[in-house]
């Protein structure tokens, strides 16, 4: 693995090293780089700041050899510093002076006794010193999300979220940065006809700066969309993902403007942090007890608007709820619970299954249902 990064705190001795795991935005498909013998390539982050020290050494190379530096030029910011000393100083500047960027809006701690707190931001490309620090930080979204991509700092109505980790230092705070979340905002259409329909086409979606009323009305109807999600490597696996989805989800319920929570592609892992908080936000507010399959379309639409979660979202943690509760040595009751599953799940693949016949159509079915009711039990064993 020739490419490493590096998180580098107040001295050389703090260094957290970590290698990618997807190059191929940068190298191509294979991930390869050609020419090279015993090749290195350092990018190395001030833990704050992001101050990028950014070099490439070999033993040898040949004539045809990829260039290597201005590939990777074309993915980093060109502000970086190729002298390590100079590095070194800046990072020791970096922890006495560098300070979050953006309005705090949360924090957290993963144990009552630990002395470090984890403070949460929210910025926008408008924020001061946010854009500089963004285009350092966004390269780790080519790293560590599969078919990840830079966003576009032009659109105005993409919001970011940030976790920066504080810990004394002396008699200082040093910040280091811990993860990030993109969330793009944008209008929707509430027919006064049929709300709930239109609350999911997302053909209807506006930009922010529009306003109509053409037999639909926009009232400060905001959906917001998670895009991108990431927690750095060396803070994976210590509950970060969990907090962080929280103080999002609850800033949104805060917030009036916003009346539906989206996610683009969820990942398996991510999908998993926000099955386990919604459900266990939802029990927390007793908002699942007593239900039972089939769960009337008006209670469904009341859960679905006071807790802001999207169609499908508010389906899943239904389910699994009712699963939980359910006992299998109850034909009936089971029976009620597959058939509404398999009515979401045959309503929302319509028009593929329409093209089997039936027999293949219930197969499949049967085969989506049982895949589905696993995943469910893993969830619910992590409840």
């Amino acid at each position: 693995q020739p490419l490493s990064v590096s998180d580098c705190e107040h001295d050389e001795t703090k260094v957290q090293e970590f290698s990618p795991d997807f190059t191929y935005p940068i190298f191509g498909e294979k991930e390869q780089i050609f020419g090279y013998k015993n090749l290195s390539i350092k990018l190395y982050y001030a833990s704050g700041s992001l101050t990028t020290y950014f070099d490439v050494t070999y033993d040898g190379k040949v004539p045809l050899a990829d260039n290597i530096v201005e590939r990777i030029k074309e993915f980093i910011p060109n502000d970086f510093i190729t002298n390590y000393d100079t590095f070194l100083q800046t990072i020791k500047s970096d922890s006495e002076n560098f300070k979050p960027i953006g309005e705090k809006f949360s924090e957290y701690r993963l144990n009552d006794d630990d002395d470090r707190v984890y403070e949460i931001y929210k910025a926008t490309f408008t924020t001061p010193r946010f854009k500089e620090f963004h285009r350092r930080l966004q390269i780790f979204v080519l790293f560590y999300i599969e078919a990840g991509s830079y966003i576009d700092e032009e659109d105005d109505k993409w919001e970011i979220a940030l976790i920066f980790e504080k810990k004394a230092m002396g008699d200082s705070k040093v910040y280091s940065i811990v993860g990030y979340c993109t969330m793009y905002l944008y209008y929707f259409l509430t027919s006064t006809g049929n709300s709930n329909e239109n609350h999911m086409n997302a053909n209807n979606k506006l930009p922010l700066h529009m306003s109509i009323n053409q037999g639909g009305q926009i009232r400060d109807n905001i959906r917001v969309r998670i895009s991108q999600f990431l927690i750095l490597p060396h803070y994976q696996r210590e509950g970060h993902g969990s907090k962080f989805y929280r103080a999002l989800y609850q800033s949104f319920l805060a917030d009036p403007r916003i009346k539906d929570i989206t996610v683009e592609d969820p990942s398996d892992k991510f999908q998993e942090i926000r099955d386990k908080n919604d459900i266990r936000f939802l029990r927390e507010n007793k908002a699942l007890e007593g239900l039972k399959a089939p769960v009337d379309k008006n209670v469904f639409n009341a859960l679905q608007k006071k807790y802001k979660l999207n169609k499908r979202q508010m389906a899943r943690c239904i389910e699994i709820e009712l699963l939980r509760n359910l006992h299998k040595a109850d034909p009936v009751a089971y029976k009620a619970y597959r058939l509404q599953v398999k009515q979401r799940l045959y309503l929302w693949n319509e028009d593929i299954l329409r093209q089997l016949d039936r027999a293949e159509r219930i197969q499949k079915l049967e085969e989506t249902f049982k895949g589905l009711e696993e995943d469910y039990h893993s969830i619910i064993l992590q409840l």
